[in-house]
């Protein structure tokens, strides 16, 4: 394989054929016979050698790369369940967008019409969650105060969720090179 190279070095063809060496010339280009296959826009033609070019992200590449890692960190931080003692024990209660938007209508039904939640839950409102030191969900029948503590707790732990990103954002917009930003931790 023939590979065209500007003055600069730079890989600007290549081909199957010799290519014809006035029409190089005219254009301060040079061609480089090689037998193996290379990519040409990773290559350089340097002293004579072909090399492959590893390009670096840019700061800003980097900094777009790991804000993006943040917000999927952040949202899955919200999403994976948080814990609450809102039925007397300590239990780590889901948090994905499903049961967000479920108990968030539910709750308009609370403050609506009352009398319907003991209606439609007479022995509590069921909420999946996983007890303390336990991998095995329990069904938890929440009363209206009960229900309400709950979606406290889940908005303080969204609140809180979110100022860690919000937090990890800062570090990353004010990192001043490659390894600033690779002190931002995502656990």
């Amino acid at each position: 394989m023939y590979y065209v190279f500007s003055k600069n070095g730079d890989c600007v063809a290549s081909c199957n054929y010799e290519p014809d060496a006035d029409d190089l010339a005219s254009r301060n280009e040079i061609a480089v016979v090689s037998e193996e296959s290379y990519d040409i826009s990773k290559i350089k033609l340097v002293n004579g050698v072909i090399i492959e070019v590893v390009n670096e992200p840019t700061l800003e590449e980097l900094k777009v790369t790991k804000l993006s890692e943040i917000d999927v960190w952040t949202e899955r931080k919200i999403t994976g369940g948080f814990v609450s003692e809102c039925s007397g024990e300590i239990v780590t209660y889901d948090s994905d967008r499903d049961t967000q938007n479920t108990v968030s209508s539910d709750l308009n039904t609370i403050y609506l019409a009352p009398e319907e939640f003991g209606k439609n839950f007479p022995s509590g409102y069921p909420m999946r969650g996983y007890p303390k030191n336990s991998d095995s969900k329990q069904i938890y029948f929440l009363t209206k105060e009960q229900l309400l503590q709950w979606n406290v707790d889940l908005g303080l732990h969204r609140g809180v969720c979110k100022q860690n990103g919000w937090i990890k954002q800062e570090q990353v917009k004010n990192a001043i090179d490659k390894s600033e930003i690779e002190t931002v931790i995502l656990d």
